[in-house]
């Protein structure tokens, strides 16, 4: 069974994140968002008890969801810095002619 074959998950996205949920859709991503406002607490157990995987900026939630055994996806400044940093030295090298 390929990978696009197997089942998906549905991902929690958390507050911030709410307009990744579009895109994860389109991309065949099953996806529900957070009540604005929830604890970490509600976020922690909503995941655990419908088996979702977290995408969160939050990183005390992430670190939460790990220690819970909670799959879950870090898109902190530390991750988006470093996409940014690739994105540039692609378009630097791509500038450069031989």
């Amino acid at each position: 069974m390929s990978v696009q074959e197997m089942p998906r998950p549905t991902v929690l996205l958390d507050e911030q994140l709410f307009g990744l949920d579009e895109y994860l859709r389109d991309l065949g991503w099953p996806t529900t968002k957070v009540t604005p406002g929830i604890t970490d607490d509600e976020v922690v157990n909503l995941a655990k008890d419908n088996k979702y995987i977290v995408v969160s900026l939050d990183k005390k939630l992430l670190s939460r969801c790990r220690v819970m055994g909670i799959p879950s996806v870090d898109l902190g400044l530390e991750v988006q810095a470093k996409i940014v940093h690739e994105s540039l030295s692609r378009i630097i090298t791509s500038q450069v002619r031989p």
